[in-house]
């Protein structure tokens, strides 16, 4: 751990939460995701955003030093959390950077208080098909990354969420595991293993996220075909 990073415990109703934090400047929370071997530490690739922003970053209830109740929290009641630990710690307002189930959690805090959000970075970001419905709500700049070669949650996710929050920019890296010593959930740990890449365009969207945002190109008619399948089935299944 560096010297600069430190560590704190705060009560939350029932939970205590353990966080992570370091740097100065705007707030940025970030999320990890739903591995259970993952705590704060799982962002330290990225880290150096600490040198233009003032990371919190916490183990989510039922993972690292957080509360580790029997069941853990689904990713409605980890936003209410993050959001309380944000109350606790004055942050009014921030960026949200989600990593995978992260990103889940990131969205329903995005979804539940707009008003906390200035941006979200979402990668390899999975998400609940209730949640899509209502993005259009979010109304935040959204920078989504994704690997072509993602088989944990597939690049079609990551269309399908930027049609759904309309105020999102798609950023596809080409194949990350090309290396046969590594398995298929390599393309899924982006701030892991193209840490540099990341950093450089997460830097480059927060400099003017707004301005940053295009109008989205036309997919694929495959990739389009699946999201839109993938929909319907969704749509299907809640009838």
């Amino acid at each position: 751990m560096k010297a600069s990073t430190t560590e704190k415990r705060v009560e939350l109703g029932e939970y205590q939460v353990n966080y992570a934090s370091e740097g100065s400047g705007p707030s940025m929370v970030m999320l990890h995701g739903g591995d259970k071997r993952e705590d704060w530490s799982a962002w330290r690739p990225l880290m150096s955003l600490a040198s233009h922003y003032s990371l919190t970053i916490p183990d989510l209830i039922g993972f690292g030093k957080s509360s580790r109740p029997v069941e853990t929290p689904d990713h409605v009641a980890q936003a209410r959390v993050v959001h309380e630990l944000m109350e606790r710690l004055a942050i009014g307002k921030g960026i949200l950077v989600g990593t995978s189930w992260g990103g889940q959690v990131a969205l329903e805090l995005a979804i539940e208080w707009p008003e906390t959000v200035e941006a979200l970075v979402l990668i390899s970001g999975t998400y609940d098909k209730a949640q899509i419905p209502r993005l259009g709500s979010v109304n935040r700049p959204t920078l989504i990354i994704w690997a072509e070669d993602d088989l944990v949650t597939q690049l079609k996710a990551g269309y399908l969420l930027r049609d759904a929050i309309r105020t999102a920019r798609l950023e596809v890296l080409p194949p990350v595991a090309k290396n046969p010593r590594y398995d298929f959930t390599v393309a899924h740990k982006l701030e892991t293993y193209r840490s540099d890449v990341i950093l450089s365009i997460i830097s480059d969207f927060l400099s003017a996220p707004w301005q940053k945002i295009a109008e989205p190109p036309e997919m694929e008619p495959e990739l389009r075909g699946m999201a839109m399948q993938q929909g319907k089935s969704e749509e299907d299944k809640e009838k």
